[in-house]
């Protein structure tokens, strides 16, 4: 049985990994996908599917790493890691990499970068989202509907923000210098309101 496998739906593209193939070959199989097929998924979004295999952080970004490689790719979601007797245990995934203008990347759960969002990147979490860098592209946390995520960056500058079924925009006359601390981003009284982080 072949490591990886598509299935074409009216959402989108499933991607099925086998989950008696070991991590590496899996891994080998996309890349060697990507490079043979490098326009495979134009405009089209991707769900992969570990088939309850339980993914590390670091193989969920290595995919993501390796996935970004296809031109024009559409979102990028990555399903539930359930089996029958385990809930799902990866509640964060780590993206250890700049998430650059064109990339979607979405997650069930809570996402970290360690980077940047560039303006025309978008990042899209079932929970909260923490940037460790430049936030200037559009965000959506919360995005199963919880009101109670929140957004933190070093620098919190996005074209859009969302959290839950609220939604912000940068104002047009905002002060064009970079913030000088981290803020977070959350719901209060039906608005969203950004606020300087307190460390201590």
């Amino acid at each position: 049985m072949e490591a990886i496998s598509f299935r074409v739906t009216s959402k989108g593209v499933y991607l099925n990994l086998n989950p008696e193939s070991d991590y590496s070959n899996i891994k080998n199989a996309l890349i060697k996908h990507t490079a043979e097929a490098n326009n495979f998924f134009t405009g089209v979004d991707l769900y992969v599917n570990p088939n309850g295999r339980i993914l590390s952080a670091e193989e969920i970004e290595e995919l993501i790493e390796i996935l970004s490689r296809y031109k024009n790719i559409g979102q990028l979601y990555f399903l539930s890691q359930e089996t029958k007797n385990r809930p799902r245990t990866m509640d964060t995934i780590l993206i250890n990499r700049t998430i650059r203008s064109g990339q979607r990347i979405k997650y069930p759960a809570n996402i970290v970068v360690i980077g940047d969002i560039n303006p025309g990147a978008e990042v899209i979490a079932g929970g909260d989202v923490l940037v460790i860098g430049k936030l200037r592209g559009v965000v959506h946390a919360g995005a199963t509907g919880s009101n109670e995520s929140q957004v933190i960056a070093l620098s919190l500058q996005p074209t859009q923000l969302r959290i839950g079924n609220y939604i912000s925009r940068s104002p047009d006359d905002k002060n064009t210098g970079e913030p000088t601390v981290p803020e977070r981003a959350y719901v209060k009284d039906g608005m969203i309101i950004v606020e300087a982080l307190k460390l201590w």
